[in-house]
Formats: C-alpha cells, structure tokens, sequence
C-alpha cells in the first residue's frame, strides 16, 4: 500500500472534487490518498510519510485576479499572494532526492510561477507571458508512444476539456500524448525522470467532466502505478 499526498488549493478548477475521485479510484489498489489545501503538506514530517506527490492546485503572483465565484470553495479564496517558503521548496527537493515521485497535473505546471526551478522538475513550464488555453471544447487526443506503460490498454480518444498550448515544453522526458489546435500539433503528457525520481505531467483534467472519461481514467491510474514502481 502507498501513501500519496495531494496538494491542491486555487481558483477555477474542482480540486477538492478531483482529490476524491483519485481517492477512490487507487483505494481499490491499496492505496491511500491525504488530501491538503493548504502548505502543511510541504512540511518536511508530512512530505516524509508520502510515497507520491502529485500537485494538482495553482497559486501564483497573479491570483488577485481570481473572484469569489472562481474558486470551488469561496472560503479558501486569497487576494494576497505568498510565495513558495524556502523550506517547503527544499521539502519537496528532499522528497525528490530521496527517488520519490511527483505528479504535475493539469494547472499545476503554472503554479509557484516565482521558482523557475520548477520548469526542470516539471520538464516543462507554463509561461505566463505566453502560454494559454482555448475554450473548453471535444477533441481527439493521440498516444505518441502505444507502448509506453502510462498508454498501456488506451488508443486514440476523444474528451470534452482544456488544451494547453505553447508552454515551454519537454528536453528530456518522453511524449506520451498530443492533440492538434490551431493548426498545430501540442504535447499534452509526459513522462520521464529527475535524477533517480520519476515526474509524470498530465495536462488532461481540467473538471469533472473531463474525469468523466474513460481514457483520461485510465491514463491517471496508469500514471499513479507506474511512478509508484520501484
């Protein structure tokens, strides 16, 4: 059985929602989720216990911008934003270091936008200047690599959610899948390693919708077991 920690606080997206279904989706595999909102779960004695982290929420220098009605619970909302502790980015290094996992999903590759440090981790950044997204629309998504273990049981789908397109994109990791929009083609996940640690993003999620597809289900665990593996 493993424990994974999942961080997901910020606005425009059901988190909370999202931490659930993963919850119970790996309880079935023997796994168990602790969900925060808050940094605690950067602590050095909480990160510790944590054999997975997956980062699923965004706070950055411009989260002023966000109303009320943006975020999923209206009581979490901030208009100040504080940037990342020295001792919580040398916790997650720490967990990192130590060959533990990390899950970028969705909007987290824009999160902590201060730490440039994170576009390495990551292998892939969201560039405020530049970076964006359509609307939310149904469009087909392609496997890079079928052979891949995070493609394993998938082909070729369809899903109603975000694209992100024009971050900055992967050096050293493996493409796993892709979509065309405006008349080009976008890196949608990747995966690959930093030092002995292995880091999985997935830009697929935006809502429950979204969740409500069978690929991007699958896609998910795959993703989980696989970063879980010795």
């Amino acid at each position: 059985m493993a424990t994974i920690h999942i961080w997901g606080n910020g606005p425009y997206h059901p988190l909370q929602a999202q931490a659930d279904w993963i919850a119970s989706a790996v309880a079935a595999r023997g796994h168990r989720v602790l969900y925060g909102n808050k940094r605690a779960v950067f602590e050095p004695a909480s990160l510790a216990q944590a054999d997975l982290l997956i980062l699923t929420g965004i706070e950055w220098s411009g989260i002023a911008m966000a109303g009320p009605g943006d975020w999923e619970n209206p009581a979490l909302r901030t208009e100040h934003y504080e940037p990342l502790s020295e001792a919580h980015f040398q916790s997650i290094l720490t967990h990192l270091e130590a060959g533990k996992p990390l899950l970028c999903h969705h909007v987290a590759i824009t999160t902590f936008d201060e730490r440039p440090e994170f576009e390495e981790i990551f292998d892939g950044r969201w560039i405020w200047e530049r970076s964006t997204h359509g609307p939310i629309h149904e469009f087909e998504v392609r496997l890079v690599h079928p052979e891949h273990p995070l493609n394993a049981g998938l082909s070729d789908f369809r899903i109603t959610d975000e694209l992100y397109y024009k971050l900055n994109y992967p050096q050293r990791s493996t493409i796993l899948l892709e979509a065309d929009y405006e008349g080009r083609t976008w890196p949608l996940a990747w995966a690959g390693k930093w030092g002995q640690a292995k880091v999985a993003f997935s830009g697929l999620g935006h809502d429950l919708r979204a969740y409500s597809c069978p690929s991007l289900q699958k896609f998910l665990l795959n993703t989980i077991e696989w970063l879980l593996e010795n």
